[in-house]
C-alpha cells in the first residue's frame, strides 16, 4: 500500500516544490474544504493537550489524531456533512497511516532483529527463488501484528 502521492507546488517565480503526505499542511492544500478556518493537520511534533496524562506517549501519533479527527463532536460538523469528500478523506488517511507504518517496518529491520529469522523462513524463500530463477527485491519481513 502506497502513500497518497506528494503535492506539487509552483510558488511565483520559484521552481516546482513537492510536499510530503507527512507535512502538516498537506491535509488543507488537499481539503481546503475540510479545513476552513487554516488549521494545520498532524505532524510528527504534535503533543497531547491534557497536561495530567498520565500515559508515557507525549506525542500524538497519526492514528489518534485521524480517530480524534474522524469522531463525532457536539454540535455542526463540516467533515461529517461532506459526503463523498468525506468518504475520499478517510481513505486517504487510512492509506497515509498504513504507508507510514510499512514505511517505519521497512526502515527498521535490523531494530527490529529480523535476522532471527535466518535459518528457517529466510532460506526457504531464498531456496525456492533460486531453484525457479526468480529475481527478488529487497526482503521486508513484516511481524505478525501488522
Amino acid at each position: 500500500m502506497e502513500s497518497p502521492p506528494a503535492i506539487s507546488v509552483y510558488p511565483v517565480g520559484d521552481t516546482c516544490q513537492s510536499i510530503s503526505p507527512l507535512n502538516q499542511c498537506f491535509d488543507p492544500m488537499t481539503y481546503p474544504l475540510l479545513f476552513p478556518r487554516d488549521e494545520c493537520s498532524w505532524n510528527t511534533g504534535m503533543e497531547h493537550v491534557e497536561e495530567r496524562r498520565t500515559a508515557k506517549r507525549i506525542r500524538v501519533t497519526q492514528l489518534q489524531y485521524y480517530a480524534y479527527r474522524l469522531s463525532q463532536q457536539n454540535g455542526f460538523s463540516i467533515l461529517h456533512s461532506s459526503g463523498k469528500l468525506f468518504q475520499k478523506y478517510i481513505v486517504d488517511a487510512y492509506v497515509k497511516n498504513e504507508g507510514s507504518r510499512l514505511h517505519f517496518l521497512r526502515q527498521n529491520q535490523k531494530d527490529l532483529r529480523i535476522e532471527l529469522y535466518r535459518g528457517g523462513l529466510l532460506d526457504a524463500l531464498e531456496y525456492r527463488a533460486h531453484t525457479e530463477n526468480i529475481h527478488t527485491g529487497k526482503l521486508i519481513i513484516l511481524p505478525s501484528s501488522s
